[in-house]
Protein backbone atom coordinates (compact mmCIF):
# COMPACT_ATOMS: atom_id res chain seq x y z
CA UNK A 1 0.00 0.00 0.00
CA UNK A 2 1.24 3.46 -0.70
CA UNK A 3 2.19 6.26 2.52
CA UNK A 4 1.97 9.48 2.09
CA UNK A 5 4.84 11.55 1.37
CA UNK A 6 5.79 14.62 3.08
CA UNK A 7 3.69 17.79 1.59
CA UNK A 8 2.90 15.28 -1.36
CA UNK A 9 0.43 12.55 -2.27
CA UNK A 10 2.52 9.52 -2.63
CA UNK A 11 1.37 7.68 -6.27
CA UNK A 12 1.38 4.05 -6.76
CA UNK A 13 2.41 3.81 -10.26
CA UNK A 14 1.95 0.66 -12.47
CA UNK A 15 4.11 0.26 -15.38
CA UNK A 16 6.99 1.74 -17.45
CA UNK A 17 8.28 1.95 -20.49
CA UNK A 18 11.45 2.48 -22.72
CA UNK A 19 11.53 6.02 -23.88
CA UNK A 20 13.43 4.97 -27.30
CA UNK A 21 10.51 3.18 -28.75
CA UNK A 22 7.72 5.81 -27.43
CA UNK A 23 7.98 7.46 -30.99
CA UNK A 24 7.34 3.91 -32.80
CA UNK A 25 4.33 3.24 -30.80
CA UNK A 26 2.71 6.52 -31.65
CA UNK A 27 3.18 5.44 -35.17
CA UNK A 28 1.79 2.46 -34.95
CA UNK A 29 -0.96 3.88 -33.42
CA UNK A 30 -1.32 6.71 -36.34
CA UNK A 31 -1.70 3.29 -38.68
CA UNK A 32 -4.86 2.00 -37.00
CA UNK A 33 -8.23 2.81 -39.48
CA UNK A 34 -11.66 3.58 -38.74
CA UNK A 35 -13.50 1.65 -36.83
CA UNK A 36 -16.04 -0.10 -38.80
CA UNK A 37 -19.21 -0.93 -36.24
CA UNK A 38 -20.52 -3.33 -38.47
CA UNK A 39 -20.95 -7.36 -37.50
CA UNK A 40 -18.33 -10.08 -38.65
CA UNK A 41 -19.47 -11.67 -41.40
CA UNK A 42 -19.29 -15.65 -41.56
CA UNK A 43 -18.90 -15.98 -37.55
CA UNK A 44 -20.94 -14.76 -34.35
CA UNK A 45 -19.68 -12.72 -31.78
CA UNK A 46 -19.95 -15.27 -29.18
CA UNK A 47 -17.92 -17.78 -31.38
CA UNK A 48 -14.97 -14.98 -31.05
CA UNK A 49 -15.38 -14.40 -27.60
CA UNK A 50 -15.01 -18.55 -26.79
CA UNK A 51 -12.25 -18.52 -29.31
CA UNK A 52 -9.97 -16.01 -28.27
CA UNK A 53 -10.59 -17.22 -24.68
CA UNK A 54 -9.37 -20.69 -25.47
CA UNK A 55 -6.46 -18.63 -27.50
CA UNK A 56 -5.24 -16.84 -24.52
CA UNK A 57 -5.31 -20.25 -21.92
CA UNK A 58 -3.20 -21.50 -24.60
CA UNK A 59 -0.96 -18.15 -24.46
CA UNK A 60 -1.10 -18.16 -21.07
CA UNK A 61 0.60 -21.57 -20.11
CA UNK A 62 3.03 -21.23 -23.19
CA UNK A 63 4.69 -18.23 -22.08
CA UNK A 64 4.79 -20.08 -18.68
CA UNK A 65 7.80 -21.93 -20.32
CA UNK A 66 9.66 -18.85 -21.69
CA UNK A 67 12.47 -16.52 -20.59
CA UNK A 68 12.71 -13.07 -21.43
CA UNK A 69 13.89 -9.90 -19.98
CA UNK A 70 11.84 -6.58 -19.36
CA UNK A 71 13.22 -3.43 -18.86
CA UNK A 72 11.18 -0.95 -17.06
CA UNK A 73 11.96 3.06 -17.13
CA UNK A 74 9.46 5.88 -16.18
CA UNK A 75 9.95 9.49 -15.91
CA UNK A 76 7.74 12.24 -14.41
CA UNK A 77 7.30 15.86 -15.93
CA UNK A 78 7.50 19.14 -14.50
CA UNK A 79 4.92 21.97 -15.59
CA UNK A 80 7.61 22.42 -18.50
CA UNK A 81 7.68 19.56 -19.62
CA UNK A 82 11.03 18.83 -18.44
CA UNK A 83 11.78 15.52 -16.35
CA UNK A 84 12.15 16.03 -12.33
CA UNK A 85 12.25 12.47 -11.40
CA UNK A 86 13.24 8.56 -13.01
CA UNK A 87 13.08 5.30 -12.27
CA UNK A 88 14.78 2.41 -14.17
CA UNK A 89 14.40 -1.55 -13.33
CA UNK A 90 15.50 -4.52 -15.19
CA UNK A 91 14.81 -8.07 -14.56
CA UNK A 92 14.88 -11.35 -16.18
CA UNK A 93 12.46 -14.44 -15.72
CA UNK A 94 13.82 -17.24 -16.01
CA UNK A 95 14.24 -20.72 -14.13
CA UNK A 96 16.84 -22.32 -11.63
CA UNK A 97 18.79 -25.54 -11.31
CA UNK A 98 15.31 -26.85 -10.46
CA UNK A 99 13.67 -25.72 -13.13
CA UNK A 100 11.86 -23.48 -11.02
CA UNK A 101 10.22 -19.73 -12.91
CA UNK A 102 12.53 -17.17 -10.81
CA UNK A 103 12.49 -12.98 -11.40
CA UNK A 104 16.17 -12.55 -10.90
CA UNK A 105 17.35 -8.31 -11.06
CA UNK A 106 19.45 -7.68 -13.58
CA UNK A 107 20.75 -4.67 -11.39
CA UNK A 108 19.85 -2.30 -8.80
CA UNK A 109 16.60 -0.18 -9.53
CA UNK A 110 17.67 3.72 -10.05
CA UNK A 111 14.97 5.77 -8.63
CA UNK A 112 15.08 9.72 -8.35
CA UNK A 113 11.11 9.63 -8.31
CA UNK A 114 10.73 13.15 -5.85
CA UNK A 115 6.52 13.63 -6.57
CA UNK A 116 5.30 9.94 -6.62
CA UNK A 117 6.96 6.60 -5.70
CA UNK A 118 6.78 2.67 -6.69
CA UNK A 119 5.02 0.43 -4.81
CA UNK A 120 4.28 -3.20 -4.93
CA UNK A 121 1.35 -2.86 -6.66
CA UNK A 122 2.70 -1.19 -8.93
CA UNK A 123 5.70 -3.92 -9.34
CA UNK A 124 3.15 -6.93 -9.72
CA UNK A 125 1.03 -4.85 -12.27
CA UNK A 126 3.92 -4.38 -14.12
CA UNK A 127 5.06 -8.23 -13.53
CA UNK A 128 2.02 -9.36 -14.18
CA UNK A 129 -1.10 -7.16 -15.41
CA UNK A 130 0.24 -5.47 -18.26
CA UNK A 131 0.03 -8.15 -20.84
CA UNK A 132 -3.76 -8.19 -19.92
CA UNK A 133 -4.88 -12.01 -20.32
CA UNK A 134 -8.35 -12.86 -20.20
CA UNK A 135 -9.35 -16.81 -20.29
CA UNK A 136 -12.05 -18.91 -20.81
CA UNK A 137 -12.56 -19.36 -16.92
CA UNK A 138 -11.95 -14.95 -16.36
CA UNK A 139 -14.70 -14.36 -18.95
CA UNK A 140 -17.96 -14.35 -16.06
CA UNK A 141 -15.71 -11.57 -14.34
CA UNK A 142 -16.00 -9.40 -16.68
CA UNK A 143 -18.56 -7.42 -19.46
CA UNK A 144 -17.44 -7.40 -23.06
CA UNK A 145 -19.14 -5.97 -25.77
CA UNK A 146 -18.21 -6.33 -29.33
CA UNK A 147 -17.35 -2.35 -31.09
CA UNK A 148 -16.43 -3.37 -34.26
CA UNK A 149 -13.48 -4.49 -36.94
CA UNK A 150 -10.69 -2.28 -37.00
CA UNK A 151 -6.86 -2.14 -39.08
CA UNK A 152 -4.01 -1.66 -36.13
CA UNK A 153 -0.25 -2.29 -37.21
CA UNK A 154 -1.75 -3.59 -40.63
CA UNK A 155 -3.91 -6.30 -38.89
CA UNK A 156 -7.22 -7.09 -39.02
CA UNK A 157 -8.89 -7.05 -35.54
CA UNK A 158 -12.17 -7.72 -34.03
CA UNK A 159 -12.12 -4.59 -31.39
CA UNK A 160 -14.01 -5.23 -27.60
CA UNK A 161 -14.57 -2.90 -24.96
CA UNK A 162 -13.81 -4.67 -20.99
CA UNK A 163 -14.87 -4.09 -17.71
CA UNK A 164 -15.37 -5.79 -14.65
CA UNK A 165 -18.59 -7.04 -13.79
CA UNK A 166 -18.04 -6.14 -10.14
CA UNK A 167 -14.65 -5.77 -8.08
CA UNK A 168 -13.85 -8.24 -5.09
CA UNK A 169 -11.30 -6.59 -2.43
CA UNK A 170 -7.91 -7.39 -2.75
CA UNK A 171 -8.05 -8.37 -6.22
CA UNK A 172 -7.24 -6.49 -9.53
CA UNK A 173 -8.33 -5.87 -12.80
CA UNK A 174 -8.61 -4.73 -16.48
CA UNK A 175 -10.72 -1.92 -17.78
CA UNK A 176 -10.58 -0.89 -21.31
CA UNK A 177 -10.29 -2.52 -25.34
CA UNK A 178 -8.52 -4.94 -26.75
CA UNK A 179 -8.31 -6.07 -31.00
CA UNK A 180 -7.96 -9.71 -31.49
CA UNK A 181 -6.96 -11.08 -34.34
CA UNK A 182 -9.30 -11.67 -37.22
CA UNK A 183 -7.45 -14.79 -38.22
CA UNK A 184 -5.57 -16.30 -35.31
CA UNK A 185 -8.35 -14.82 -32.47
CA UNK A 186 -5.33 -13.94 -30.23
CA UNK A 187 -5.34 -10.87 -28.55
CA UNK A 188 -2.52 -8.52 -30.38
CA UNK A 189 -3.27 -5.54 -28.84
CA UNK A 190 -4.94 -3.86 -25.63
CA UNK A 191 -5.34 -0.42 -24.13
CA UNK A 192 -6.79 0.56 -20.90
CA UNK A 193 -5.52 0.66 -17.22
CA UNK A 194 -5.44 -1.88 -14.25
CA UNK A 195 -8.29 -1.04 -11.49
CA UNK A 196 -9.01 0.05 -9.31
CA UNK A 197 -7.41 3.08 -8.10
CA UNK A 198 -6.64 2.60 -4.52
CA UNK A 199 -7.80 5.04 -1.72
CA UNK A 200 -7.61 4.71 2.24
CA UNK A 201 -5.94 6.36 5.43
CA UNK A 202 -2.06 5.42 3.85
CA UNK A 203 -2.86 7.62 0.86
CA UNK A 204 -3.99 7.89 -2.80
CA UNK A 205 -2.54 4.70 -5.13
CA UNK A 206 -3.29 5.79 -8.52
CA UNK A 207 -2.86 3.90 -11.56
CA UNK A 208 -2.28 5.12 -15.21
CA UNK A 209 -3.41 4.20 -18.69
CA UNK A 210 -1.65 2.44 -21.42
CA UNK A 211 -1.36 0.14 -24.26
CA UNK A 212 0.05 -2.73 -24.84
CA UNK A 213 1.34 -4.17 -28.59
CA UNK A 214 1.89 -8.08 -28.85
CA UNK A 215 4.13 -9.83 -30.78
CA UNK A 216 4.42 -13.05 -32.94
CA UNK A 217 7.21 -15.40 -31.08
CA UNK A 218 8.16 -18.44 -32.52
CA UNK A 219 5.31 -18.44 -35.32
CA UNK A 220 2.79 -19.52 -32.41
CA UNK A 221 2.12 -17.32 -29.85
CA UNK A 222 1.48 -13.45 -29.45
CA UNK A 223 3.84 -12.23 -26.03
CA UNK A 224 3.46 -8.52 -25.38
CA UNK A 225 6.65 -6.97 -26.74
CA UNK A 226 6.20 -3.60 -25.37
CA UNK A 227 3.84 -0.67 -23.20
CA UNK A 228 3.35 2.39 -22.88
CA UNK A 229 1.82 5.01 -21.02
CA UNK A 230 1.51 8.82 -20.99
CA UNK A 231 -1.25 10.32 -18.80
CA UNK A 232 -1.70 12.23 -15.93
CA UNK A 233 -2.39 11.09 -12.40
CA UNK A 234 -4.75 13.33 -10.60
CA UNK A 235 -4.18 13.19 -6.97
CA UNK A 236 -6.35 15.16 -4.26
CA UNK A 237 -2.98 17.60 -4.22
CA UNK A 238 -1.06 17.37 -7.29
CA UNK A 239 -1.32 16.39 -10.74
CA UNK A 240 1.40 14.14 -11.76
CA UNK A 241 2.43 13.52 -15.59
CA UNK A 242 4.27 10.51 -15.91
CA UNK A 243 5.59 8.40 -19.23
CA UNK A 244 6.60 4.97 -18.82
CA UNK A 245 7.63 2.65 -21.15
CA UNK A 246 8.05 -1.71 -20.54
CA UNK A 247 10.07 -3.57 -23.23
CA UNK A 248 9.89 -7.75 -23.29
CA UNK A 249 12.72 -8.67 -25.08
CA UNK A 250 14.95 -12.15 -25.73
CA UNK A 251 12.29 -14.57 -25.49
CA UNK A 252 13.54 -18.35 -25.44
CA UNK A 253 12.17 -21.51 -25.04
CA UNK A 254 12.94 -23.02 -21.91
CA UNK A 255 13.71 -26.94 -21.88
CA UNK A 256 13.53 -29.30 -24.95
CA UNK A 257 11.16 -31.08 -23.56
CA UNK A 258 8.08 -29.08 -22.07
CA UNK A 259 5.10 -29.04 -23.88
CA UNK A 260 1.90 -26.99 -23.83
CA UNK A 261 -1.24 -29.52 -22.99
CA UNK A 262 -4.50 -27.34 -23.96
CA UNK A 263 -7.90 -29.41 -23.73
CA UNK A 264 -6.24 -32.57 -24.08
CA UNK A 265 -4.06 -31.89 -26.77
CA UNK A 266 0.05 -30.45 -27.23
CA UNK A 267 -0.33 -27.50 -28.29
CA UNK A 268 1.93 -27.63 -31.92
CA UNK A 269 0.71 -31.11 -32.44
CA UNK A 270 -2.12 -32.23 -33.97
CA UNK A 271 -2.09 -35.82 -32.02
CA UNK A 272 -4.38 -35.89 -29.24
CA UNK A 273 -2.68 -36.97 -25.51
CA UNK A 274 -3.68 -40.16 -24.90
CA UNK A 275 -2.97 -43.46 -21.69
CA UNK A 276 -0.35 -45.05 -21.91
CA UNK A 277 -2.70 -48.57 -23.07
CA UNK A 278 -3.73 -46.20 -26.03
CA UNK A 279 0.00 -45.35 -26.80
CA UNK A 280 0.81 -49.29 -26.67
CA UNK A 281 -1.92 -50.41 -29.26
CA UNK A 282 -5.19 -50.24 -27.74
CA UNK A 283 -7.71 -49.45 -30.14
CA UNK A 284 -9.20 -46.45 -29.84
CA UNK A 285 -12.61 -44.55 -31.92
CA UNK A 286 -12.30 -41.48 -33.58
CA UNK A 287 -13.82 -38.11 -31.75
CA UNK A 288 -17.14 -37.50 -33.14
CA UNK A 289 -17.21 -34.28 -35.10
CA UNK A 290 -19.31 -31.59 -35.01
CA UNK A 291 -22.10 -32.08 -37.24
CA UNK A 292 -24.65 -28.95 -36.40
CA UNK A 293 -25.51 -27.03 -39.15
CA UNK A 294 -23.22 -25.04 -41.11
CA UNK A 295 -20.57 -26.21 -38.31
CA UNK A 296 -18.30 -27.99 -41.27
CA UNK A 297 -18.40 -24.78 -43.52
CA UNK A 298 -17.53 -22.81 -40.45
CA UNK A 299 -14.42 -20.14 -41.76
CA UNK A 300 -14.05 -19.16 -38.30
CA UNK A 301 -13.36 -23.46 -36.85
CA UNK A 302 -10.36 -25.29 -37.32
CA UNK A 303 -10.40 -27.25 -40.87
CA UNK A 304 -10.56 -30.76 -40.72
CA UNK A 305 -7.73 -33.36 -41.22
CA UNK A 306 -6.82 -33.62 -44.86
CA UNK A 307 -6.94 -36.98 -45.42
CA UNK A 308 -10.64 -36.41 -44.15
CA UNK A 309 -13.58 -37.09 -46.83
CA UNK A 310 -16.86 -35.23 -47.09
CA UNK A 311 -19.74 -37.14 -45.58
CA UNK A 312 -22.34 -38.12 -48.42
CA UNK A 313 -25.71 -36.32 -47.86
CA UNK A 314 -28.44 -38.58 -46.78
CA UNK A 315 -32.23 -38.61 -45.78
CA UNK A 316 -31.20 -37.75 -42.28
CA UNK A 317 -28.28 -35.82 -43.11
CA UNK A 318 -30.52 -32.79 -40.98
CA UNK A 319 -30.94 -34.83 -38.05
CA UNK A 320 -27.12 -33.88 -36.16
CA UNK A 321 -25.38 -36.40 -34.64
CA UNK A 322 -24.96 -35.25 -30.99
CA UNK A 323 -21.48 -33.77 -30.24
CA UNK A 324 -19.96 -34.35 -26.67
CA UNK A 325 -20.32 -31.73 -24.88
CA UNK A 326 -17.60 -30.11 -22.57
CA UNK A 327 -18.12 -29.85 -18.82
CA UNK A 328 -20.86 -27.49 -17.78
CA UNK A 329 -20.00 -23.06 -17.95
CA UNK A 330 -20.74 -21.46 -14.68
CA UNK A 331 -24.63 -20.08 -14.88
CA UNK A 332 -23.17 -16.54 -14.53
CA UNK A 333 -21.59 -16.96 -17.68
CA UNK A 334 -24.23 -18.49 -19.45
CA UNK A 335 -26.97 -16.40 -19.09
CA UNK A 336 -24.35 -13.68 -19.63
CA UNK A 337 -23.68 -15.29 -23.42
CA UNK A 338 -27.32 -15.83 -23.95
CA UNK A 339 -28.75 -12.14 -23.45
CA UNK A 340 -25.57 -11.06 -25.76
CA UNK A 341 -26.60 -13.27 -28.59
CA UNK A 342 -29.99 -12.58 -28.13
CA UNK A 343 -29.05 -9.04 -29.28
CA UNK A 344 -26.83 -10.33 -31.72
CA UNK A 345 -29.51 -11.96 -33.47
CA UNK A 346 -31.75 -8.66 -33.43
CA UNK A 347 -29.14 -7.56 -34.78
CA UNK A 348 -28.60 -9.87 -37.95
CA UNK A 349 -32.13 -10.28 -38.78
CA UNK A 350 -32.56 -6.59 -38.99
CA UNK A 351 -29.20 -6.28 -41.28
CA UNK A 352 -30.22 -9.62 -42.77
CA UNK A 353 -26.80 -11.30 -41.91
CA UNK A 354 -28.72 -14.63 -43.10
CA UNK A 355 -24.88 -16.44 -43.15
CA UNK A 356 -24.52 -15.26 -39.49
CA UNK A 357 -28.41 -16.14 -38.83
CA UNK A 358 -27.74 -19.92 -40.31
CA UNK A 359 -25.14 -20.40 -37.71
CA UNK A 360 -26.67 -19.70 -34.89
CA UNK A 361 -30.12 -21.85 -35.87
CA UNK A 362 -30.57 -25.36 -35.37
CA UNK A 363 -31.16 -27.19 -38.69
CA UNK A 364 -35.20 -27.73 -37.11
CA UNK A 365 -35.56 -24.45 -35.70
CA UNK A 366 -39.09 -23.58 -35.82
CA UNK A 367 -40.39 -20.15 -35.37
CA UNK A 368 -44.14 -19.88 -33.56
CA UNK A 369 -45.60 -16.81 -34.17
CA UNK A 370 -47.76 -15.17 -31.70
CA UNK A 371 -50.89 -16.65 -33.93
CA UNK A 372 -49.79 -19.85 -34.02
CA UNK A 373 -48.67 -20.31 -37.06
CA UNK A 374 -45.34 -22.07 -37.65
CA UNK A 375 -42.02 -21.67 -39.74
CA UNK A 376 -39.22 -23.65 -40.80
CA UNK A 377 -35.62 -22.35 -40.06
CA UNK A 378 -35.15 -21.96 -44.25
CA UNK A 379 -38.36 -20.90 -44.59
CA UNK A 380 -37.63 -17.99 -41.53
CA UNK A 381 -33.77 -17.34 -43.34
CA UNK A 382 -35.61 -16.58 -46.69
CA UNK A 383 -37.85 -14.21 -45.10
CA UNK A 384 -34.88 -12.68 -43.32
CA UNK A 385 -32.88 -12.31 -47.01
CA UNK A 386 -36.11 -10.70 -48.46
CA UNK A 387 -36.55 -8.52 -45.65
CA UNK A 388 -40.42 -9.61 -45.31
CA UNK A 389 -38.94 -10.85 -41.82
CA UNK A 390 -38.58 -6.85 -40.86
CA UNK A 391 -36.71 -5.21 -38.23
CA UNK A 392 -36.23 -6.69 -34.94
CA UNK A 393 -35.64 -3.92 -31.68
CA UNK A 394 -33.16 -4.97 -28.94
CA UNK A 395 -34.58 -7.72 -26.77
CA UNK A 396 -35.66 -6.17 -22.85
CA UNK A 397 -36.66 -7.48 -19.90
CA UNK A 398 -34.66 -10.69 -20.33
CA UNK A 399 -34.76 -13.65 -17.80
CA UNK A 400 -32.62 -17.11 -18.45
CA UNK A 401 -33.50 -20.26 -16.67
CA UNK A 402 -30.47 -22.78 -17.53
CA UNK A 403 -31.10 -26.71 -17.13
CA UNK A 404 -27.61 -28.46 -17.96
CA UNK A 405 -27.55 -28.35 -21.77
CA UNK A 406 -31.09 -26.89 -22.85
CA UNK A 407 -31.69 -23.03 -21.66
CA UNK A 408 -34.55 -20.91 -22.02
CA UNK A 409 -34.76 -17.01 -22.57
CA UNK A 410 -37.93 -14.80 -22.27
CA UNK A 411 -38.05 -11.20 -23.29
CA UNK A 412 -39.73 -8.57 -25.09
CA UNK A 413 -38.82 -6.80 -27.40
CA UNK A 414 -40.42 -4.21 -30.74
CA UNK A 415 -40.93 -6.48 -34.21
CA UNK A 416 -41.60 -4.03 -37.22
CA UNK A 417 -43.24 -6.00 -40.28
CA UNK A 418 -43.52 -4.38 -44.10
CA UNK A 419 -47.42 -5.43 -44.73
CA UNK A 420 -46.76 -3.69 -48.30
CA UNK A 421 -44.15 -1.35 -49.83
CA UNK A 422 -45.42 1.58 -48.50
CA UNK A 423 -47.02 -0.13 -44.60
CA UNK A 424 -45.30 -1.32 -41.89
CA UNK A 425 -47.04 -2.86 -39.08
CA UNK A 426 -45.19 -2.70 -35.10
CA UNK A 427 -46.29 -4.53 -32.13
CA UNK A 428 -44.46 -5.24 -28.83
CA UNK A 429 -43.53 -9.30 -28.70
CA UNK A 430 -43.11 -11.32 -25.83
CA UNK A 431 -40.60 -13.84 -27.20
CA UNK A 432 -39.70 -17.49 -25.37
CA UNK A 433 -36.39 -18.90 -27.07
CA UNK A 434 -34.68 -22.44 -26.57
CA UNK A 435 -31.30 -22.76 -26.64
CA UNK A 436 -29.38 -25.78 -26.82
CA UNK A 437 -25.58 -26.73 -26.09
CA UNK A 438 -23.83 -28.56 -29.02
CA UNK A 439 -19.85 -28.87 -28.69
CA UNK A 440 -19.80 -25.92 -26.25
CA UNK A 441 -21.67 -23.75 -28.33
CA UNK A 442 -25.65 -22.60 -27.77
CA UNK A 443 -27.64 -22.31 -30.83
CA UNK A 444 -31.42 -21.10 -31.17
CA UNK A 445 -34.02 -24.43 -31.64
CA UNK A 446 -36.93 -22.49 -31.17
CA UNK A 447 -39.18 -19.04 -30.85
CA UNK A 448 -42.39 -18.67 -29.68
CA UNK A 449 -43.66 -15.05 -29.86
CA UNK A 450 -46.95 -13.67 -28.46
CA UNK A 451 -48.55 -10.41 -27.93
CA UNK A 452 -46.46 -8.43 -25.17
CA UNK A 453 -49.43 -7.37 -22.17
CA UNK A 454 -49.46 -3.71 -21.68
Amino acid sequence: MATPCSRRPCCVLLLAFLLAISALAQMQEQEDGPLDSSLPEGVTVRSIINKFAAQEEIYKQAREHYTYRQVVRMQTLDDRGFPDGEYDDTFDVTFNDQGERVTKQVSQPRDTLKRIRVTPEDIDDIRNRLPFVLTTDEIPDYNIRYRGQQTTSGTHAYVFDISPKAMEENRRYFEGRIWVDANQYQIVKSAGKAVPDIYNQNGENLFPSFTTYRELVDGKYWFPSYTKSDDYLHFSTDSVHVIETVDYINYKRFGAESRIIFDGKQVGSDEPQRSRDQRNGANQQPSPQSQYPGENNRPEGNAPPPNRQPTAPTENSRVPQQPVNPPPQPAQYVQQALMSLEQEISDVITKKEVSILNRILTDDYQLISANGDSESKFDFLSDVQKGRAGRFGQPENMQVQVNGDRATVIGEREESIPIDRNRVQTARVRFTDTFVRRAGEWFLAQTKEAAARR
